[in-house]
């Protein structure tokens, strides 16, 4: 039994110490008549975790909710899902994105999220943002 316990916290350390994570957040563009502040780039910030070389996935803190979120990496990009933590199939968005290096790990991601239900308009309204990625 010593041994089933030692291999299973063995196996977990070189998973831990073997993993890729990214630290995520948007940038959100300050009110009318405000200016740029740290809070801007801070406000939405997660931690992406690297199941293999082409799919992430994580958590994003939104306000007061969590975001959760996957990644599969593309040729040309990623294609996201997003979904709040709560209701995760009634607020479930899907888009596509790029990753643009700019130095060493860091990266902006330009992405753009469409909901996959459609709004009590009838609408599918989505939104584009810029983000910030950093692989540690």
């Amino acid at each position: 039994m010593k041994k089933v316990f030692f291999t299973i916290i063995l196996s977990c350390a070189f998973l831990i110490s073997s993993a890729q994570f990214t630290v995520v957040s948007s940038v959100s563009s300050p009110n009318d008549g405000e200016s740029w502040e740290l809070s801007n780039f801070t406000q939405n910030m997660g931690v992406g975790y690297d199941l293999n070389d082409k799919t992430m996935i994580g958590v994003v803190k939104d306000n007061d909710d969590y975001n959760v979120f996957a990644r599969q990496k593309i040729k040309f990009g990623f294609l996201c899902l997003e979904s709040t933590a709560e209701d995760m199939t009634e607020n479930m968005r899907a888009g596509w994105g790029m990753y643009i290096n700019i130095y060493k790990g860091l990266s902006v991601n330009p992405m753009y999220l469409m909901p996959l239900k459609e709004d009590e308009d009838g609408g599918r309204d989505g939104s584009f943002s810029i983000g910030l990625s950093y692989n540690l």
